[in-house]
């Protein structure tokens, strides 16, 4: 019995409790699920930003890591703004970095084209999420990838612009800055220009300039060969411009006569002038006045004398040549109005004019005939008869006679003695100037100035400003003849009732140094002629604007011609950028064009109707000459002499 108690008490612990086996297992499980409950609720770490890197033109790949699992599922392009450029696509790849216990993936952006920015940006776009398995979000961050552009530069324009007959100014345009630059240079000598040859100059596009000058005269190609950015992206141009540099001047060949008389037209031409391109311009000057253009020109010489004609031919790169011929004028007797001048001090000088009939200059190269202290006389103009050699004595004297201020209550700033033995003298111009110092010692501004002519009694003349400067102010005035003349200043008009300002200003009062830089251009801008229609025996009066568009004062010819015969001249001085008129008043005595200069007026006729004949009256004419002037003058006088009969015998018979 004990053996069997024995038993059964071994036995009852399998039959009434849990099998060991079964129990080993349920603890396992229970450790596990206690083990694995803590591990996952410690993933609180959000994945995180690696970097990038260019996988080739239009890919960039992303790396982003996480200790855990990425949620790949969450990626997708619309996560991703990128600086340049627009993500199209993307592929992840799972990463394992060994030896650091993480993991993540390789995220490749695939874009919408090539960059031509360099380097470029990758975030989160605003509202996107990129998550682990445990919903952890990877932060808002940036990374950022070099060596994107791949574009080559863009050209904008290429060109050339001459600076001198040798040398250009070569110009090249890009849409972005560059680290290469080719220019080849081919003609004559070859050469090679390089980025480092060019400045640079980089706003919403790129530009590259510099000069160059060319060794050799010749055709020249300039090849804009290649260009390249800064990141090696590049580019071959073909843009090719030419230039040619022509140093050479024209031959000129100045043809026409070298004797000429007074007021008869005569012809100069440079038209059998070369150049191995071509003529551009003709340029002439008449004793070194206004400028005349044209091949040819036509002129008519008013004074006897010696005149210089000169005339500039130029190329079209700038290349100019000047050919002059000196012409003798003699006047109809042969005479060549010759005019010495000698000073022999600064306030006394003699001269001998060999009189013409003309208007003859008395005048110096440098400088006034003769000064005094306030005034000076610069220049006369006069005629005298063609009977001989007349002497001429000048004087400038500092005090005027008290007469003067007596006869215009003027005060007297100088006095011009012009001697001149009696002999006629007409159409007297007297060009003279005014120290502005003495102006302004006297508070007057320069239209306080008169000229006065002592005939007998002190007469005031025309006096005009023909030249304002910082020193001195020149004026013009007429006279009937010549004698003393006195310089009046009116000293009750202050320099604001003048209009002056005793400082000139640049624009209004040009310096006379300024004035004589400038060049003159003065033109006839239009003629009239009243009447329009002119017969031989009548009086003509003419009417002449001149216009300087020049940029200094200048002296303008005006020449009449009446069937290539001088009617009239008269020199006229026009100031820079104003108008001038002058007005003649002739009698013609002859039928032929009328011309100012080289342009037609009109046409003188005989006049009385188209079947007159020179020298023979107008047959048709009523009065007085012609057959039926005669015929009704005839019976006119018949009708009178029958009625004196008739009313005579009337009377006498008593009705």
């Amino acid at each position: 019995m004990s053996v069997a108690s024995a038993g059964e008490e071994r036995s009852r612990p399998a039959s009434r409790g849990i099998p060991r086996t079964l129990l080993a297992v349920l603890l396992l499980g229970a450790l596990a699920v206690a083990a694995s409950g803590p591990v996952a609720a410690a993933d609180t770490t959000p994945p995180e930003w690696g970097n990038a890197t260019k996988g080739n033109a239009t890919t960039i790949d992303v790396t982003v890591y996480d200790d855990g699992t990425l949620d790949t599922g969450s990626i997708s392009a619309d996560d991703f703004v990128l600086t340049e450029g627009t993500v199209e696509n993307v592929s992840v790849t799972p990463l394992d970095v060994g030896g650091e216990n993480r993991t993540g993936a390789r995220v490749s952006l695939f874009l919408d084209g090539r960059l031509d920015v360099n380097e470029v940006t990758v975030g989160l776009r605003s509202g996107a999420t990129i998550e682990d398995e445990a919903g952890n979000a990877l932060a808002d961050g940036t990374v950022t990838v070099s060596g994107m552009d791949t574009v080559t530069p863009r050209y904008r324009s290429f060109a050339l612009r001459r600076v001198n007959e040798s040398t250009v100014e070569i110009r090249a345009e890009t849409n972005e800055p560059l680290g290469g630059l080719r220019v080849s240079i081919g003609g004559p000598t070859t050469d090679e220009l390089n980025r480092s040859d060019f400045d640079e100059s980089v706003d919403s596009t790129a530009v590259y300039t510099t000069r160059y000058t060319f060794p050799e005269e010749g055709k020249y190609a300039v090849l804009w060969m290649s260009a390249t950015d800064r990141y090696n992206n590049s580019i071959r141009f073909s843009r090719l411009k030419q230039f040619r540099y022509d140093g050479s001047a024209p031959n000129v060949t100045l043809d026409g006569p070298e004797n000429a008389t007074v007021g008869d037209p005569v012809n100069f031409t440079a038209a059998d002038s070369t150049d191995d391109q071509r003529i551009e311009d003709y340029r002439w000057r008449v004793d070194g006045g206004t400028i005349i253009p044209g091949e040819s020109i036509r002129v008519a010489f008013a004074t006897p004398g010696t005149h210089a004609i000169a005339v500039e031919v130029t190329d079209p790169f700038g290349n100019a040549a000047v050919a002059t011929r000196t012409v003798t004028v003699r006047t109809a007797n042969g005479s060549a109005g010759a005019v010495a001048l000698t000073r022999h001090n600064a306030t006394h000088a003699t001269a001998t004019v060999d009189g013409t009939g003309f208007a003859q200059t008395v005048d110096a190269p440098d400088g006034p005939l003769v000064s005094g202290a306030n005034a000076s006389l610069v220049r006369v103009t006069a005629s005298v008869p063609d009977d001989g050699t007349v002497p001429v004595a000048l004087r400038a004297r500092n005090r005027t006679p008290p007469s003067l201020a007596t006869a215009t209550g003027d005060a007297g700033l100088g006095l011009f003695e012009i001697d001149h033995a009696d002999v006629p003298a007409e159409a007297v111009t007297i060009r003279f100037a005014v120290d502005r110092a003495a102006l302004n010692r006297h508070g007057v501004g320069p239209d306080a100035v008169t000229l006065y002519r002592d005939d007998g009694g002190w007469t005031a003349l025309e006096t005009a400003v023909v030249e304002r400067g910082d020193t001195r102010v020149v004026y013009r005035a007429t006279a009937p003849g010549l004698s003393r003349f006195a310089v009046g200043l009116d000293t009750d008009q202050t320099t604001e009732e003048s209009g002056d300002d005793t400082t000139p200003t640049p624009t209004e009062q040009p310096t006379e140094q300024a004035a004589q830089q400038g060049t003159p251009d003065v033109r006839v801008t239009n003629v009239t002629v009243d009447p329009a229609n002119l017969s031989v025996g009548d009086r003509a009066v003419l009417t002449v604007t001149l216009t300087n568009r020049g940029t200094a004062t200048g002296d303008y010819l005006v020449a009449v011609f009446l069937n290539d015969s001088t009617l009239a001249t008269r020199e006229v001085t026009v100031p820079a950028g104003e108008t001038r008129t002058t007005e003649f008043a002739r009698d013609v005595a002859e039928r032929g064009p009328l011309e100012v200069g080289n342009q037609r007026v009109t046409n003188v006729s005989n006049g009385g109707g188209g079947f007159a004949l020179p020298g023979v009256p107008n047959p048709l004419a009523l009065w007085p000459s012609g057959i039926v002037g005669t015929i009704l003058s005839v019976l006119v006088g018949l009708v009178v002499v029958v009625y004196g009969i008739l009313k005579a015998l009337a009377i006498y018979l008593g009705y």
